[in-house]
């Protein structure tokens, strides 16, 4: 691998005409094809712009590895190109705020954890999640079934919308907790209910922008995990003490996955993650309605993994997941997700209303 820094203005972008379609899934699977081949982690860009023209309308379409873009990365770029774009128009200069290298962080990360022992408490805490779940990271909380080779499926689910999410938030905080707490008690009492699961497991993936000069930086500024509480009956008392296993896994995010597996000697990889995000903090975000702004996820072919990121935007909570493509994991996550959505609604008083959507 090798580094190469250019200045500003020294890149430009190659135009290449992909061709005219009519018919939708002919487009569709192009696109696939050609962000397979521009998005790979060790090819530098790893990242590729698509639009497709129609009379009164372009889409703009921005694919790239995950390596380099975290969720937050990719949640910043509607707004950066509507105000690239509007200034373009209006010939002035654009309000974007200045983006500091993810290279100089991740050379501070290396140097903050060069020295790390395993007597450091986030070891500790991953030292404790891979005991109780058999030396191994934690599963899904119900039986998936025989593994299989087919694609994995993406799905959502829209929880709440905007007013119900926030009666759901003042239900959790009028009993200790707040909304990532209250939907982390919802899982745990959907594995309780299905998979007769006494304690909750899983990995959760936090931000490390803890400085203001990384904030509008791309790149990857996650920290993954453990994430593991008793399922009490008692729901004020689940929710302080989910509140107090976020707050500890929180700063054992700090820690990068990677270094925390070097210095326990194993090689794991993550089977279930559930990632929470209040997009409403993201500029612009209040105008992704109106913008027709959606966000979705490649494909995978992995027989294990289950992975949700449950998101908070102005419009509400939106479940969005991926899992094996096998017809007793589809039903078996249906299962449990439809539970969580019984629980949340409960909670908040509002009218059942999710619906499965496939992506």
């Amino acid at each position: 691998m090798h580094l190469a820094t250019v200045g500003p203005g020294a890149e430009t972008l190659d135009l290449v005409e992909l061709g005219d379609y009519a018919d939708p899934g002919e487009l569709a699977w192009m696109l696939e094809e050609v962000f397979d081949a521009n998005t790979k982690p060790l090819n530098w860009p790893p990242y590729v712009f698509v639009t497709i023209s129609r009379p009164g309308c372009t889409t703009l379409i921005v694919a790239s590895d995950h390596s380099v873009t975290d969720a937050y990365s990719m949640a910043s770029v509607p707004y950066e190109i509507w105000e690239l774009y509007s200034a373009a128009i209006r010939g002035v200069a654009p309000r974007v705020a200045p983006a500091h290298s993810y290279l100089d962080y991740a050379a501070s990360e290396r140097t903050r954890v060069s020295d790390l022992t395993d007597r450091h408490s986030a070891i500790e805490h991953w030292r404790e999640l891979i005991a109780a779940t058999g030396g191994q990271l934690p599963g899904f909380p119900v039986p998936l079934g025989a593994p299989g080779d087919a694609l994995q499926q993406t799905r959502r689910i829209w929880l709440f919308d905007a007013d119900s999410a926030l009666r759901f938030d003042r239900a959790c905080r009028v009993q200790g907790g707040h909304t990532a707490a209250g939907i982390f008690a919802c899982l745990a009492l959907a594995g309780r209910a299905l998979g007769n699961q006494k304690k909750f497991y899983s990995v959760v993936p936090f931000h490390t922008r803890n400085a203001s000069q990384w904030k509008h930086s791309v790149g990857w500024y996650v920290g993954m995990s453990p994430v593991s509480f008793k399922v009490t009956d008692a729901f004020p008392d689940l929710l302080r003490s989910v509140r107090l296993e976020l707050k500890r896994a929180r700063r054992t995010a700090q820690v990068p996955f990677s270094k925390a597996m070097e210095v326990l000697g194993r090689t794991l990889r993550d089977r279930f993650v559930v990632s929470y995000m209040d997009d409403r903090v993201v500029p612009g975000s209040d105008c992704w309605a109106r913008w027709r702004t959606r966000f979705l996820i490649s494909r995978c072919s992995d027989p294990q993994e289950v992975y949700l990121w449950v998101s908070r935007s102005h419009e509400g909570i939106c479940l969005n997941f991926r899992h094996p493509g096998t017809a007793t994991a589809r039903s078996a996550v249906d299962r449990y997700f439809a539970e969580v959505a019984t629980l949340a609604n409960g909670i908040s008083g509002a009218l059942p209303r999710p619906v499965m959507v496939d992506d």
